[in-house]
Order: C-alpha cells, then structure tokens, then sequence
C-alpha cells in the first residue's frame, strides 16, 4: 500500500479557517441576540403603553379642557373610577331647612287668655266699699224664661281700678223698672295709673217681682 507523506504546513491554515469561521458564528449570534433585544424592549414599550388607563393612543392633548386626563395620577379608568363632583348624588337632607342667622329667636307666644262667656262680657259681681260710684249707661239686658232673672249689660272701667258697686232697681211714675248700674273705684286703691279703656261687663239680679208671666208654667 503506498503512503504519502503527512503535509504539516496545511494543518495551520485549517486550524485558521476554523477559528474564522467560529468568529463569524459567534458575530452572529451577537448581532441576533441585540436585534432581538431591541425588537423584545420595542414589543415590552408597546404593551406597558397598551396597560396604561386609557387606552394606547392616548395622548396629552386629547383630552378636552375640564375632563380628567386618563393618564394622570388623579385620574383612573373605568374600573373604579373616582366619580366627578358633578356625579355625586345630592345628600337628601331631612328636616334640613336652613336658618337666617339674620333671624331673631324670640320665645314662643304666650298662651291665650281663656275666652269670656259666650256673650262677650266678663261677668263680675257686686264689691263691697267701692268709691265715688257713678251711673253707667246700660247697653242692653237680658231676661230669663221666668220672667225675674235679668242679666244687665254695660261698659265699664279695668277691672283692676273699678268696680260693681250695685244696680240700682226702681220703678217710674207709669210704673216701668228703671235699672241703673252703678260703678266706682276699688278700696284701697291708692294713686295708681288706671288704664282709660272701656271693657263690656255683665252681672245678673234677681227681681222681686216678674216682668212678664212665665207662659211655660201654666
């Protein structure tokens, strides 16, 4: 079998053409790897925009004057969303109503004075001791069924400066009663004001004789 002899001087070249093929691998791969980092932090950009509230193409001036910017810190998106001053349901407010501090708080009204009899008058009685007594006109009279009861009517002082003294019961010249109220000042009343208003006053006698025939007696 013929051999030939080993050439030693080629084995340097290939050992060359080796490690340059290895370089170009490896710039290769280096130059794969960056555009895949490049094209990873591009799609990363991409997706972080697409998260933001708001949506991907939002920009800062799409947003009309008086909404909220979705991509600001005070605002947020549709998922709880802070509702506008404008969203917010009034308070309902019972047995709110305002008070003027302009108002002046006064004390409740004091409670009426209980009302006269039915006729209008304050219904007094004779005093015993009444001053200077004068006549006071009548301003009408009321008779009872039997005939006796008689109810005088008249305008008189206050009753805390006059008095009932009496009324006086006398018969004329064609034999009619003739009825005169008399009324003066209280005893011991000493110099005080006396109010000058008239009130209408009442009290009731008795007569000795009837003025007419009880018809519901017979």
């Amino acid at each position: 079998m013929e051999t030939q002899p080993m050439d030693h001087t080629s084995r340097p070249l290939r050992v060359s053409f080796i490690l340059v093929g290895l370089l170009a691998m490896l710039t290769l791969s280096a130059c794969n790897a960056g555009a895949l980092a490049r094209e990873f932090r591009t799609d990363s950009d991409s997706a972080a925009a697409a998260d933001l509230p708001g949506g991907t193409g939002a920009e800062p001036g799409d947003t009309e004057p008086g909404d909220t910017d979705p991509g600001s810190a005070g605002g947020q998106g549709t998922d709880g969303e802070k509702p506008k001053p404008d969203d917010v349901p009034p308070v309902a407010c019972e047995a709110c109503d305002p008070i003027d501090p302009d108002d002046t708080v006064t004390s409740p009204p004091d409670p009426a004075e209980p009302p006269p009899p039915g006729d209008g008058a304050t219904h007094v009685e004779p005093q015993p001791g009444i001053r200077d007594a004068i006549p006071h006109a009548i301003d009408h009279i009321s008779v009872a069924a039997d005939g006796r009861t008689v109810t005088v009517y008249w305008w008189g002082g206050v009753e805390s400066c006059y008095g009932l003294k009496e009324v006086r019961v006398d018969q004329g010249d064609d034999g009619a009663l003739v009825l005169t109220v008399l009324e003066g000042a209280l005893p011991d009343l000493g110099d005080v004001a006396c109010i000058d208003i008239a009130l209408l006053k009442a009290t009731t006698i008795t007569l000795d004789e009837p003025l007419f025939e009880d018809s519901s007696a017979a």
